[in-house]
């Protein structure tokens, strides 16, 4: 009997030790942290502001001049005519009008590009991640917001930043 259960446990040890040397290699990247340290995304970010400050400019001196006709129409309603007030009311009405459009045009705008730039910089990023995955022999790479729990020493992110950033200096 003791001969069985002595070549059960070193059966059960050695079974052990081949899975551990099979075991897969895992690995996440923090999505949030690419987002928040790559250099292509900052130049994304700068890129847009270099494409579309201008209009917000412009859309932020409309809204001090609606602002001050707003105001102007409360100081002087007491003591303008009809006529007058409704004028300005239109007026103000009209400018309000004309700057939610333009407002919404440069939203939509502003997000159509930027769906544009992210996709391509997500592109980049998961034939990063696949070339590392390739290089290291990783069997399975998850993103931080699929996972529930992982150990740091999985964290692939750092290496892909690495990778971004020699990609970018690159350019």
């Amino acid at each position: 009997m003791k001969t069985i259960v002595s070549a059960l446990i070193i059966l059960l040890i050695a079974s052990a030790n081949v899975m551990a040397a099979d075991s897969p290699k895992i690995g996440y990247v923090s999505v949030e942290k690419i987002l928040t340290e790559a250099p292509q995304v900052q130049a994304v970010n700068d890129s847009m502001l270099e494409r579309f400050g201008g209009r917000k400019t412009e859309l932020q001196e409309m809204e001090k001049e609606i602002n001050e006709m707003q105001e102007n129409y409360k100081r002087n309603e007491l003591v303008m005519t009809e006529d007058k007030l409704n004028e300005l009311k239109n007026n103000v009405i009209a400018k309000i009008q004309g700057f939610k459009q333009k407002e919404a045009m440069l939203q939509q705008e502003v997000a159509t590009v930027r769906n544009q730039e992210l996709a391509v910089l997500q592109q980049s990023v998961r034939g990063i991640i696949e070339d590392i995955a390739k290089a290291e022999k990783f069997d399975l790479i998850f993103t931080s917001e699929g996972v529930a729990y992982a150990d740091e020493d999985l964290d692939i992110s750092a290496k892909v930043l690495d990778r971004m950033n020699k990609a970018f200096k690159k350019k």
